[in-house]
């Protein structure tokens, strides 16, 4: 309820102090990766979907939950597609962010292969002040209901090889106000850049160490990064740790049943006094590997001879 309490103090007395929304963080963003890339589309799979579900401080009323939906699929001549479609809502706004991801192969040398992609799409954000409850008995001008769609376009780069990875990203390359009209209302979306990279250890007969980081800079803000260390056995199961800095720390986990991988993780604050007021994220992850393909009718030219 405390903190329940400073979020309201926050938002109706000290309205202009809003002045950036963060994307959502991700614990387990590398099985969900074109939501912030969208040169990873077709780059890991050949059809591969993935839904993750991440309830932050979930015992908190009215706490930020994100819902996240991605495919992608390896197409003909070097070309990857994808959507990804992200459900934001904290408090009083929603924000859906609809994309269509592209991407285009460069091979390199043997088995490493460079990917870069666009994304093109926007933001649907809504807000409903009206339920919020002021001491001033007089009606407020700015408590309308706030509806938008934001266009905008993000780029991104992703290297791939048999033993690591690099990525880069901006997923939105514009800033972009939320309403133009109410001068109270100043917060923006401002563009965020991802830069993060992996690499994968053979330490004995099926064990491996994947450590991993992840590196997101706002304008404004202090450059956060996420530190991760898995440990897998036979790529089916991997589990590990990860933290973000300034911020929390998670225990994370995945496991892979055959085309389908299952992952799971638990956030808690680094401060002290945040620990204390029990507010906990729970993140999960879905993922479907739907295999190869239908080959093309140029790819089978047994049934030509046949006509």
């Amino acid at each position: 309820m405390l903190l329940k309490r400073f979020f309201l103090l926050l938002i109706i007395v000290l309205p202009e102090l809003n002045f950036a929304q963060q994307e959502s963080y991700y614990s387990l963003y590398l099985y969900n990766m074109n939501v912030i890339n969208p040169a990873y589309a077709g780059a890991d799979a050949a059809n591969m979907l993935s839904f993750t579900s991440r309830s932050q401080w979930a015992s908190v009323q009215d706490a930020p939950n994100t819902l996240a939906f991605a495919f992608s699929s390896a197409r003909e001549n070097n070309v990857g597609l994808g959507i990804s479609l992200v459900s934001d809502k904290v408090f009083i706004e929603q924000q859906t962010f609809a994309y269509i991801d592209f991407s285009y192969k460069l091979q390199t040398s043997g088995e490493s292969a460079l990917f870069l992609g666009l994304k093109g799409g926007g933001n649907f954000y809504s807000a409903d002040p009206i339920s919020l409850v002021t001491s001033n008995q007089l009606s407020d001008p700015t408590k309308i209901i706030l509806s938008k769609f934001n266009p905008n376009i993000g780029a991104g780069a992703y290297f791939k090889a048999p033993n690591y990875w690099v990525s880069f990203s901006i997923p939105r390359l514009f800033n972009v106000k939320r309403n133009s009209d109410l001068l109270a209302i100043t917060a923006k979306d401002k563009v965020h850049t991802y830069l993060g990279g992996g690499v994968d250890l053979s330490v004995s007969n099926g064990i491996y160490i994947k450590p991993s980081l992840m590196i997101r800079k706002v304008k404004g803000l202090p450059t956060t990064a996420d530190i991760t260390g898995m440990v897998s056995w036979q790529n089916q199961f991997d589990i590990g740790l990860s933290i973000r800095t300034n911020s929390s720390m998670a225990l994370m986990s995945l496991v892979s049943l055959g085309k389908f991988d299952v992952g799971y993780a638990y956030e808690t604050p680094i401060d002290n006094g945040l620990s204390q007021l029990n507010i906990r994220t729970h993140e999960l992850v879905f993922r479907i590997n739907l295999g190869e393909s239908m080959p093309s009718e140029e790819e089978d030219p047994e049934t030509d001879l046949e006509e």
